[in-house]
């Protein structure tokens, strides 16, 4: 199975959203999810050198992997 990283589902950053926990653009996406679903947050942010450039939703991190995200 082929790595997919975050920068391939990147969004813009919306001001305000927090910056812990963070992901960069070369982590896994699968990394990504993992913190998202630890932390109980739907969307996250991405940092280069601890700046901010986009952010990546749970959401769209299943459907990259071919994943549905089932709502409870």
């Amino acid at each position: 199975m082929k790595t997919r990283k975050v920068i391939t589902i990147i969004h813009p950053y919306p001001r305000g959203l927090p910056l812990n926990p963070s992901v960069t653009t070369e982590d896994r996406i699968t990394y990504a999810i993992e913190l998202m679903v630890k932390n109980n947050v739907r969307c996250i942010a991405v940092v280069r050198n601890h700046v901010p450039i986009g952010m990546i939703r749970l959401e769209d991190a299943f459907k990259e992997l071919g994943l549905q995200l089932c709502e409870r």
